[in-house]
Formats: structure tokens, sequence, C-alpha cells
């Protein structure tokens, strides 16, 4: 059985093939390979599977009414993509799904993961704890996008990074403006600004904040 079915039960996953085979707990699934640069889904597409990126890397946009696309996250196998919406009422992928590397999706029937759920707590249990935590993670691309101005963005994202005074970027400069939906010469700018106002130090991807008062002003 692949591993990566196991993805939401940590019990299963410890235990080795032989007793997995005893406990018959395998799930029924397909698979397909995807291409790099190729579409492994839309936005707007109904999700009537579970998808398991089991192989591979892929990014996740957003393209708004206007046109203008926001790059949500980059995703390496093993992975499941949009996972609670196969029970959603409106259930439809919330963005374009593309794929980075070549990559390798399982596809898992609604049918299959209720059955799976119903027979092994710890699945449930890994699979509603993986979605609460995806929830959090949304909120937080939520609270960035409702920042307005690229210095709001920016003293919102050191903020949530601050350790008494220093801070780590942990992205580079244009996975941070990709990350924000900024230009790059944009994002730096605005940093660059913001270090010769005084409000923090930065170097290298790291910095420290000197004026909590100023950045916190900055917040939209």
């Amino acid at each position: 059985m692949n591993p990566d079915l196991l993805f939401f039960c940590t019990m299963c996953r410890e235990k080795s093939q032989d007793e997995i085979a005893r406990l018959k707990c395998t799930i029924d699934h397909t698979i397909k390979h995807y291409k790099k640069g190729e579409y492994i889904a839309y936005q707007g597409d109904v999700i009537s599977q579970l998808y398991m990126l089991s192989k591979g890397k892929v990014k996740t946009e957003i393209v708004s009414d206007s046109g203008l696309t926001l790059s949500v996250e980059e995703i390496s196998a093993p992975y499941p993509l949009a996972a609670a919406f196969i029970f959603a009422e409106n259930n439809r992928f919330p963005v374009d799904v593309i794929a980075l590397d070549d990559s390798e999706i399982l596809f898992i029937t609604k049918d299959s993961v209720e059955k799976q759920m119903a027979k092994c707590p710890g699945f449930l249990r890994g699979f509603m704890a993986f979605n609460a935590d995806r929830v959090q993670f949304l909120s937080e691309r939520l609270k960035i996008f409702s920042q307005k101005g690229i210095k709001a963005k920016i003293a919102y994202y050191i903020l949530q990074h601050d350790k008494n005074g220093s801070f780590e970027l942990g992205k580079s400069i244009a996975s941070l403006a990709e990350y924000f939906g900024v230009e790059r010469p944009s994002l730096s700018r605005a940093i660059s600004e913001m270090a010769a106002s005084g409000i923090i130090e930065f170097e290298g991807g790291k910095g420290k904040i000197l004026n909590y008062n100023e950045i916190k002003e900055l917040l939209g």
C-alpha cells in the first residue's frame, strides 16, 4: 500500500506493511501523473475526490475577477490538496493548482474517505486536525491580504515573525513579493524606506524591530 494514503493516520503510518495488510487498512484509489507546468486543477473545478499529492511539487494561485493572479503557496509531496472541500456544499477548488515539478496525484473517492473514517478513528482525527490547521493557515493569509498597502503587509508579517525584537523573513524577497501579491521592486523599496525611517534594521533576510509603535501604526 502506498504510505501516502495513510497521511492522515499517524497510528497507521507507524505500523509495518504486514500489520496494515492484516488490518485490511487499504484505500481504493487511482493514480494520475502530471508534467511540470501542467494544471492539475482550475479554480472553480468541482472536487468529487480527495487529491493527494504523492510525488512532486505544486503551486496554488487565485485569479481575481479583474485578472490579477495572487500566489497562495507552494506545496511539496506528500500533501492533500483542498481536502476539506470534498465535504463542502460548494465543493469547488478555490485556487488553480499547477505542477512545479513532474508530479503524481492519488485520487480517493469521497465514499472511500468516508469508509476509512468509519473504520479508523486515527484517520478521522488526523483528517479533522489537518483541516483545522489549514483553516488557521488560510486565516493568516486573509489577514495579509486585508492589509492595505505594501508596508502594512510587511509590518504584519514582521510582527508575526517577531522573536524578542528580532525577525527572519524565512523567504527570499522574490518569494515574499509573490506571497504578498506585489512587485519585487516595490517590496524592496518599501523595506528600504522602513529601514531608512528607523522603524526596522534589515539585512540578508534578518532584522530587528527598532520602533514598535511606528510599525504597529502601519497596519491597515
